[in-house]
């Protein structure tokens, strides 16, 4: 008997026209969105471009008037040192990058879906995601910067191009900590053997490169290298926002429980890390996905201090689980409608919308996630064992 939800999903594959439709909506719509002021670019970036024009440019790096790594300040300054419209260009630096990441997901896509027009398909598709137009286009947030670059080195490691991979962290890392996402990702295929430990030492290198200019141009090299950690201590918070585990307990306890849910997470990690290396668990391309996005979305639940935005990579990941399994579709929903909560809860709803909804939601569709992903391994011992 045919496979009516494979044929549909290969009929719409093949519709070109429609995609290119979407495509064009997509740059419609950040058109329409490039004029948009909003409180993050007129209460962060603006201020500090301002600051770069009348510090001397590459001078001002000498001053810590910026919360971010070097990273994203040196395009800031390049920016600023164009004399153009600094809102527009901040946004597109983003939006190139949202398209970057949105290839990579159609180039990962591709390792499984046999179409020509996946990449289409994922580049029509994923600059419409409702927290992807609100992170560049609307907020003139730079998420995609990471996001994009850490999918290349998803990419490229499944192309077993290690060394090319980890640069490719490390460059992410280098412009935000969030990149740490994947960590359960990049753990088991260590331990798999499918990377060599010694290079993730390039991460850490990349990161201390990263900060020469700053350096050079003055700033103490002990508030460089501390930059990830001042970000931690700069809003202390359990939670901002985002329905984790973490609000249900009282902020009043920040501090120990800061520390608790750090440790909690890495033994976390570390456990369950040793335990998918087993021999029992043997990854192909289709699992080695399915964990991506599992790492994408369980670390944001379990690390305390998370905001709205930092469920970036699991929104993108997410559409990438429905493009190559063509199934379950209320995963990518449920991951999408908790994320863009989040988002919607960052405003004047602050105070109506609560938290608990969004809370359930996220906690199911992990679990079931995790359910589909251990279950696909018993589906292959089970095919194993009658072959």
């Amino acid at each position: 008997m045919p496979d009516l939800k494979k044929n549909t999903f290969s009929e719409m594959l093949s519709n070109k026209r429609f995609f290119y439709f979407l495509l064009i909506f997509g740059v419609l719509i950040k058109l329409v969105l490039f004029p948009v002021r909003t409180g993050d670019f007129v209460g962060f970036l603006q201020p500090w471009l301002d600051f770069i024009k009348t510090h001397g440019y590459f001078s001002s790096l000498k001053f810590g008037f910026y919360d971010y790594t070097p990273s994203y300040i040196y395009i800031l300054i390049v920016i600023a040192k164009t004399g153009l419209n600094p809102l527009f260009l901040v946004k597109i630096v983003s939006i190139v990058f949202e398209y970057l990441a949105a290839f990579y997901i159609g180039k990962l896509a591709a390792l499984k879906v046999k179409s020509s027009n996946i990449v289409l398909i994922s580049l029509a598709v994923i600059p419409l995601i409702p927290t992807v137009i609100l992170n560049s286009s609307y907020l003139s947030q730079c998420d995609s910067i990471y996001a994009a670059l850490v999918l290349a080195s998803v990419f490229y490691l499944l192309k077993k191009k290690q060394l090319l991979s980890v640069v490719l962290l490390g460059i992410a890392f280098a412009f935000k900590m969030q990149s740490i996402m994947l960590l359960p990702f990049f753990f088991v295929m260590m331990l798999k053997g499918n990377i060599r430990w010694y290079y993730f030492l390039v991460v850490p290198i990349i990161f201390i490169i990263s900060l020469i200019p700053a350096w050079f141009f003055g700033r103490p090299f002990s508030n460089l290298i501390n930059v990830y950690i001042s970000q931690t201590n700069h809003y202390q918070f359990l939670t901002m926002n985002f329905p984790n585990l973490y609000i249900w307990i009282n902020n009043d306890f920040y501090e120990p429980v800061k520390i608790g849910g750090v440790i909690f997470t890495f033994f976390f990690t570390l456990i369950s890390g040793i335990w998918l290396s087993s021999k029992r668990f043997i990854f192909d391309d289709e699992k080695w996905l399915q964990l991506a996005f599992l790492s994408a979305i369980l670390i944001p639940f379990l690390l305390p201090g998370m905001h709205e935005r930092y469920m970036y990579l699991g929104d993108l990941l997410g559409v990438l689980y429905f493009l190559v399994f063509r199934k379950n579709i209320h995963f990518t929903i449920g991951i999408l409608l908790v994320s863009l909560y989040s988002y919607i809860r960052c405003s004047r709803y602050n105070d109506i919308l609560p938290m608990w909804p969004a809370f359930f939601v996220y906690l199911s569709v992990i679990v079931l996630v995790t359910f589909d992903f251990l279950k696909s391994f018993n589906r292959q011992n089970g095919s194993n064992e009658e072959n």
